[in-house]
């Protein structure tokens, strides 16, 4: 057989035929089948192109020795930060429905004030020692004043916060065991030289009809005394925060009422709110025993409260 003789010449221009080869099918690739976003490795931080939306992390619930997860599902997303919350925490909080016997438990971390002399000029106290918790203060403040522009009138007084005088000479039939978290005021009316009790009727009854602007709500309700076990109590309002009173209200919703409603909304389908330029989101997460690990955004504002029975509700302002 007649051997193939081979230049050296030829074969350094094989070579690199073969390299050009190479290069242009390798192009070729890349072009028709470009690196897709969710093969790269994204470092913490917002890089995400505008109009994307990042899902939030499951909620991270603990072991029963109390341990975070650590297979994938346990990575916390970097835009939000799981947050330990006990198992008692389902007793405290704005949206508890006390009733009974039940525990109250004052939220300790709410910035608190004296109504005596946060007050504006719009009504009166009665009483130098009228703790509330601030935001609360500042939702009936804004009440009173715009009261006194609907009606002329400054007749409305605060007699109770966080506690309340009963018996003789008090227009407070009965004292109620949720004013202890300091979300909640009595109210009378100043007529004619004497304390009046607030009956929720004529003129007066804007602040009926319209707390629930303003973060309140009428605690016990007219027609719902099957549900709180409470006759109608004008003259305890409850604050319990924008946006849950505009939805209360816009349903005749008491409050068992409203829990109720939100434990049908989860952090994959949560009730989503729009007041003005301000979204929220709620939804409710059950308690897991002594532990359980909520996910929370790193930025913007929420909320977690106990919702008195099996769980918390998350109230998440975009």
């Amino acid at each position: 057989m007649k051997k193939l003789k081979i230049r050296p010449g030829g074969l350094f221009t094989f070579l690199m035929a073969c390299v050009v080869l190479m290069f242009t099918i390798d192009f070729a690739v890349r072009l028709l089948h470009p690196r897709v976003l969710s093969d790269a490795v994204v470092e913490e931080g917002n890089f995400l192109p505008v109009g994307v939306v990042k899902k939030k992390p499951p909620t991270l619930v603990s072991d029963e020795n109390g341990e975070l997860p650590t297979s994938p599902n346990g990575v916390v997303d970097p835009g939000y930060t799981s947050k330990a919350v006990a198992k008692d925490d389902i007793f405290k909080g704005r949206l508890v429905p006390y009733r009974g016997n039940m525990t109250v438990i004052s939220d300790l971390s709410e910035n608190r004030v004296n109504l005596s002399q946060y007050k504006n000029d719009y009504y009166s106290t009665l009483g130098d020692n009228l703790i509330l918790n601030k935001d609360a203060a500042d939702g009936f403040n804004t009440m009173m004043k715009d009261y006194n522009e609907a009606t002329d009138l400054v007749d409305f007084a605060v007699y109770g916060t966080e506690a309340t005088i009963v018996g003789s000479g008090s227009p407070c039939p009965i004292p109620f065991s949720e004013s202890k978290t300091g979300n909640t005021v009595d109210v009378a009316i100043m007529g004619c030289g004497s304390i009046l009790p607030y009956d929720g009727l004529d003129v007066e009854k804007w602040v009926v009809d319209n707390c629930t602007n303003y973060g309140y709500i009428v605690r016990y309700p007219k027609d719902k005394i099957e549900l709180t076990g409470e006759s109608y109590c004008p003259w305890h309002l409850r604050y319990v925060g924008i946006p849950h009173s505009l939805i209360m209200g816009a349903n005749n919703w008491c409050l068992e009422e409203y829990i109720n409603y939100v434990h049908g909304f989860t952090e994959d389908d949560p009730l989503e709110c729009n007041v003005g330029d301000r979204n929220y989101e709620i939804y409710s997460v059950p308690s897991m025993g002594d532990v359980t690990y909520i996910s929370v955004p790193l930025s913007g504002n929420y909320e977690i409260s106990g919702d008195g029975s099996t769980g918390y509700i998350i109230t998440i302002e975009k």
